[in-house]
């Protein structure tokens, strides 16, 4: 098994009726962990939908200059 953390990025909404939204990221070594850090530091607010999205699986489509 491999412990090495990874990036996770989360995203989530308040409420079905607004977009979809980057709220910060968290490390873990796999996605149970990463689901737990994210609840837990995400918690203070109340959340219609949340994802996680390992950061290597997110492609950048308009690059800087």
């Amino acid at each position: 098994m491999n412990d090495a953390a990874e990036r996770w990025e989360v995203f989530a909404r308040q409420d079905h009726e607004i977009p979809i939204r980057h709220i910060g990221r968290v490390e873990a070594s796999n996605l149970d962990d990463a689901v737990v850090f994210a609840v837990t530091l995400y918690e203070e607010w109340t959340w219609a939908d949340m994802f996680i999205v390992p950061r290597r699986e997110i492609e950048q489509i308009v690059k800087p200059a």
